[in-house]
Formats: structure tokens, C-alpha cells, sequence
């Protein structure tokens, strides 16, 4: 091949690939645009509605025992709720809606002191402490530091687009013990109910949402899968079947042959 014909080649592929990635481009905005962004839009509004009456009320929620590593906070009071898109403090583009953020802060009175021993361990505190935005003040030993810590902890539940995936993921920042959780919705399940759910749990009144694991989408793929596999087990007792049954006809005329030979033998004698 010719270095022409090489060259070719590459830009036909090149093409090709760009026509490709066009073409899932287009696919992937017409599902945003048809499927995802009127369900963001309507988690906005749904929120939106609830943070207001909420700092309209003034309603503090109690929070007894928010951690068990950290016993000093004691009981917190969760208040102070904001929501914003895509980062800017109020909404960005209703129209382009990628990301949706409910914080709050659960705090209490005053502070609490503590110490750490051993260098690995202080650095893993403050490490903690900073990624989960705990107001905080450190003064270092030799072999020791002590800790003073603001009874303030931040709390976000944020929406975001899995663009590619054409999904929808939830995150779950320090709502209880500094807990993180996730969870992945199609855009279809995102309705009432399931917002209903989650500000229940948002409003620490009920933990459904978290036990919940397993979605009814994900019911669904695993009870087809288990079909699937109930469907290639009975064909692969079939089979065993089959094969056992055969191998009991060789058996049985294996025997037969020996029966005659031994007739055919005697019968010579």
C-alpha cells in the first residue's frame, strides 16, 4: 500500500468517526432535551417550593447522636437551607439545567476540644476534617496535636446529569455520620413519589430512601437475569438428562452385544 492510499485510508476513518460521535451527540441531547431536563426542571421546582417554606417556618429539624466517632457534637440542629444550579447561588440556565444543590447545616452551640497522638494519625484528622468541611483549628506537638472543633457540619444533597449515560445520579454529603451515598435514577423514575422520599429522609423522617437500595429498574435487570439463568439451568439438566439417557442405551446395548457373543460362543462349543 502506497503511503496515498495510507493516508486515505486514515481520513476515511477519521470520517467515519466523527460522523459516529456526531450522530451519539445528537442522540444523547435529543434524550437531555426530551427525557432529563423537563425531570430536572421539575426537581428544582419541587425543591425549591420546599427549602422556602422551610426558612419561611423557620423549622429546625433535631439531630441526636450524628455521629459515633464524634460524640461531642451532641445534638445538632439542622437549619439554613439554600438550593442553586450548576454552581451559582441562585439558578444558572433553566434551560440547561446539569446540576441541582440542596445544603443546609446541621450545628449546634459553642465548640469541643480533643486531642490526637502519633504524626499519621494528626494528618489523617485534619485530612478528614478538611474533606468534609468541618470548621476547625489545629495546634500541633511534638508528638501530639489538639483539635478545636466548631460544632457546624454542611450537608448537600445534590442532582447531577450522567449526560453520557443519559441518567440521572443523586449524591449525599454528611447527612448522617459524615456518610456519603449515591444513587442512580432513569430519568422516567424521577416523579412525586421518589422526591417525596427523599426530602423525608432530607428531613431525617424516615431512612426508606437509604434501605431502599435497589431501585425498580435494578429489580427488574436482576429478576431477568435470574430468569435467564433458571432458563440455562433447566436446558443444562436437559442436556445432562440427555446425555444420561444415551449414555444408558450404550450401556444397554453394550450389555446385549456381550449377551450374544457369550450365546454365540457357547453355541460353538
Amino acid at each position: 500500500m502506497g503511503v496515498l492510499d495510507q493516508l486515505r485510508n486514515e481520513a476515511t476513518r477519521k470520517q467515519e468517526s466523527e460522523f459516529s460521535s456526531s450522530i451519539e451527540g445528537q442522540r444523547l441531547e435529543h434524550e437531555y432535551q426530551t427525557a432529563i431536563l423537563p425531570k430536572m426542571q421539575k426537581t428544582y421546582h419541587f425543591l425549591k417550593e420546599i427549602v422556602d417554606h422551610l426558612n419561611y417556618l423557620e423549622k429546625a429539624v433535631e439531630v441526636k447522636g450524628y455521629s459515633n466517632s464524634y460524640r461531642q457534637f451532641g445534638t445538632l440542629f439542622q437549619t439554613k437551607y439554600q438550593i442553586n444550579t450548576d454552581g451559582y447561588s441562585g439558578v444558572g440556565d433553566f434551560n440547561r439545567i446539569m446540576q441541582i444543590n440542596v445544603t443546609f447545616v446541621c450545628q449546634g452551640l459553642g465548640e469541643f476540644r480533643y486531642s490526637v497522638e502519633g504524626n499519621a494519625q494528626v494528618e489523617q484528622e485534619v485530612a478528614f476534617l478538611h474533606s468534609k468541611h468541618i470548621p476547625f483549628t489545629w495546634r500541633r506537638g511534638v508528638e501530639k496535636a489538639s483539635f478545636t472543633v466548631t460544632r457546624r457540619i454542611p450537608v448537600r444533597f445534590k442532582f447531577e446529569v450522567d449526560f453520557n449515560n443519559s441518567k440521572i445520579n443523586l449524591f449525599i454529603n454528611n447527612h448522617e455520620n459524615f456518610n456519603a451515598y449515591s444513587k442512580t435514577f432513569e430519568p422516567e423514575a424521577v416523579n412525586d413519589a421518589l422526591l417525596d422520599e427523599i426530602v423525608r429522609f432530607m428531613l431525617r423522617q424516615d431512612s426508606d430512601f437509604i434501605r431502599l437500595e435497589i431501585t425498580s429498574h435494578d429489580k427488574h435487570r436482576i429478576q431477568k437475569r435470574v430468569e435467564e439463568e433458571r432458563r440455562l439451568r433447566d436446558k443444562l439438566l436437559e442436556e445432562i438428562k440427555r446425555q444420561e439417557a444415551k449414555a444408558a442405551d450404550s450401556r444397554a446395548e453394550y450389555v446385549l452385544f456381550k449377551k450374544i457373543k457369550l450365546l454365540a460362543w457357547k453355541k460353538k462349543k
